[in-house]
């Protein structure tokens, strides 16, 4: 292997690691997934969806 190919791509290969260390570190990994229970809203009506798809469907 040249040497050249280690210089250039060891950056890289140093960098993929470190996004993975911080990654597991802060959680990313964990099996119990909350996130989808956060993000639903229990109460959401019919007509506060109509309210958010006229907001976006204005024409200027």
């Amino acid at each position: 292997m040249d040497i050249r190919y280690l210089v250039v791509g060891a950056p890289f290969i140093i960098a993929f690691f470190y996004t993975l260390y911080w990654l597991r570190k802060w959680g990313a990994f964990n099996t119990t997934n909350n996130l989808s229970k956060k993000m639903t809203q229990k109460n959401e009506s019919i007509e506060e969806s109509y309210i958010l798809e006229n907001i976006f469907l204005t024409k200027n």
